[in-house]
């Protein structure tokens, strides 16, 4: 078996939560920038600090577009040789490594079906890592690993064709197809 280096890109689809997080940093915004500006235009004393009230403007809304933006993530899988690495993109300006797992740590992986579901509901875990576009997505997949690090996990991704070859080949009793 030679060796093998297999990514993919999941874009993280906004959830009614995510939204309504964006509108809020937008009308937050607003009512500072707004409000501070007829304060400080409304008393005369105050208006020498007119341009330092124009630079904490200018901070204000680069500080409200970093946190808009740091609300779109995605998550990459990375699978070499059967291991299986997950991060998570922040804005196409960060990574997190949410786990790493090797092919003795995991106990199961299939579809998230009502065959193989009730591996990922019942049982006590550790963490649990939901790695998908939306909950609602077609190819969701299931891990459930025993880890040195966090002790049992769970995460749910959604994989390649490739992938799930690639890790049925390192561990072919654990994978299940269907």
């Amino acid at each position: 078996m030679g060796d093998t280096f297999l990514e993919y890109i999941v874009k993280k689809a906004p959830d009614a939560k995510t939204s309504l997080l964006k509108v809020g940093i937008i009308l937050v915004t607003i009512f500072v920038c707004y409000f501070g500006m007829v304060f400080l235009t409304s008393i005369e004393s105050l208006q020498q600090f007119m341009s330092f009230f124009l630079l904490l403007v200018a901070g204000i809304i680069y500080g409200a577009y970093r946190l808009f933006t740091s609300l779109n993530y995605e998550f990459e899988y990375i699978v070499t040789n059967g291991e299986l690495d997950v991060d998570k993109i922040i804005a196409r300006r960060s990574r997190k490594r949410l786990i790493s797992l090797r092919p003795l740590e995991i106990e199961i992986m299939a579809p998230y079906n009502d065959m193989h579901k009730h591996h990922y509901d019942n049982g006590e875990f550790a963490l649990t890592i939901d790695a998908t576009s939306s909950k609602y997505a077609q190819n969701r997949w299931f891990i459930v690993a025993e880890t040195k690090k966090y002790g049992r996990v769970r995460l749910m991704w959604e994989p390649t064709e490739k992938m799930v070859e690639n890790m049925r080949s390192y561990m072919p009793r654990k994978v299940m197809l269907k």
